[in-house]
């Protein structure tokens, strides 16, 4: 029966395409996806910093309200010491800030700064954790991260030159750099390690804004050089690592027994969503910047809950939790919105922005294979992860369950209700958004 989910969600796929150019949307300027260009078209070169900004703003306070909790959760089974907690809060504090500047309109060199800045304050959220676990992730993240990061520093510098051949290294250097960055497959395998070991919060942080917002300066640059080659494939090769790493994440997600590990794939699946989106072009932009944001307060939201279950459990591992609906249910029940959002079950707002990006690929001439490829491979990413909600629900049995600590806070529900109404409220935001445009609003 299983095979039953991905042909109903290719056809409810394939039928809203297929009805978005014949909705009554138009003006008297154009259809709704001429209006989405035009602000495809506004975002890509004046600062979205304000957006950006504000998607950053929220993460943060969140990560901030939840972090307490964590601890409470660490001093029970890997306690840290306080001086660990002080600098933890320091550097989470330099981490926003510096996302913040990614959606600046700098100079690529100076939104290259704004990358490693980036980069530096992660990985030492990443490593502040007692234990070998910690520091082994944090330093496969920056050898990696910082080689991608010179990688990419050769590239706009050569792109900057002017010459030909520059460029066209250049632009195969800086592809690879921030892919690496960006946690694309195949250069995505400091990811999973970085995101099971860092703090809940800074892995919400991590997926739900950074990655995302390097993706958007990779196809700044990437732009950049297909203006100066006049040729196609520095996109096109975004488009390639985009679907690999749609591919390798839909596959690497069903085989996860670890929450957060099973999250960091679902981030790879995502940035492909977003890799793929960008290369389009046209119509699918507007896609793409939007699942930046929708895709960004599920998996953040599901990342912070994920901190809860540590605490309550002292472990991620989904064969060693019972009864998580039962005990943890506020906790529970929007981990269920969250997963339920990444896997794009309608009407949820990743699943508005998925299928913007697959109706602009359809929309572009020569890119109709690859958006219906676009279609299959998400179909399957919704499977794997609409299969593990009810196991998620229930958890093992009750004698795998290593014993549980403490009760759910009853101020937990607060930003547990309040982060589930942004993820659950991005459903009705998004398409108000796009057939507001297609009436000229």
């Amino acid at each position: 029966m299983v095979i039953w989910g991905p042909i109903a969600w290719v056809v409810g796929m394939g039928a809203l395409a297929s009805l978005g150019g014949r909705w009554p949307l138009a003006a008297a300027g154009g259809t709704a996806l001429a209006a989405a260009l035009d602000v495809a078209r506004a975002l890509a070169h004046p600062a979205w910093t304000a957006e950006y900004g504000a998607l950053v703003l929220v993460l943060a306070s969140f990560a901030l309200i939840m972090s307490p909790a964590y601890f409470r959760g660490a001093a029970i089974h890997h306690p840290w010491p306080p001086r660990r907690e002080r600098w933890y809060y320091l550097w989470l504090g330099v981490f926003a800030a510096a996302l913040v500047a990614l959606a600046a309109p700098w100079p690529l060199v100076d939104l290259w700064v704004a990358v490693e800045a980036t980069t530096l304050s992660s990985v030492l959220l990443v490593a502040l954790p007692p234990g070998a676990g910690p520091f082994e992730a944090s330093w496969k993240y920056v050898t990696l991260a910082m080689l991608g990061g010179l990688l990419a520093l050769g590239g706009i510098l050569l792109i900057q030159s002017g010459s030909r051949a520059d460029v066209g290294v250049g632009a195969l250097l800086m592809l690879v750099g921030f892919s690496t960055k960006a946690g694309l497959v195949p250069f995505h395998t400091w990811l999973p390690d970085a995101h099971a070991e860092a703090p809940a919060p800074v892995s919400g942080l991590l997926s739900g804004a950074e990655l995302g917002g390097i993706l958007i300066v990779a196809w700044r640059g990437l732009s950049v050089a297909q203006a100066l080659l006049h040729q196609h494939w520095p996109l096109m090769a975004l488009l390639g690592l985009g679907l690999l790493s749609l591919l390798a994440g839909v596959a690497l997600i069903s085989r996860q027994h670890n929450l957060k590990r099973l999250l960091a794939y679902s981030s790879v699946e995502h940035m492909g969503v977003i890799a793929v989106g960008l290369a389009f072009g046209g119509p699918a932009l507007l896609g793409a910047f939007l699942h930046v944001f929708t895709h960004g307060l599920a998996k953040s939201q599901a990342f912070y809950l994920s901190g809860s279950v540590q605490a309550h459990y002292g472990t991620v591992d989904t064969r060693q939790i019972s009864g998580l609906g039962q005990k943890l249910p506020w906790t529970a029940g929007g981990l269920m919105v969250a997963i339920g959002a990444l896997a794009g079950l309608p009407p949820l707002g990743p699943f508005w922005s998925e299928w913007l990006v697959i109706q602009g690929g359809l929309a572009e001439p020569g890119m109709a294979v690859w958006a219906a490829l676009t279609a299959l491979l998400l179909a399957g990413g919704f499977v794997a992860l609409m299969y593990r909600l009810p196991r998620l629900w229930q958890g093992a049995s009750a004698a795998a369950d290593p014993g549980s600590r403490g009760h759910e806070s009853k101020l937990l529900s607060l930003p547990v209700l309040l982060m589930s109404s942004l993820t659950m409220s991005a459903g009705v935001v998004v398409p108000w958004v796009f057939l507001g445009l297609g009436r000229g609003v």
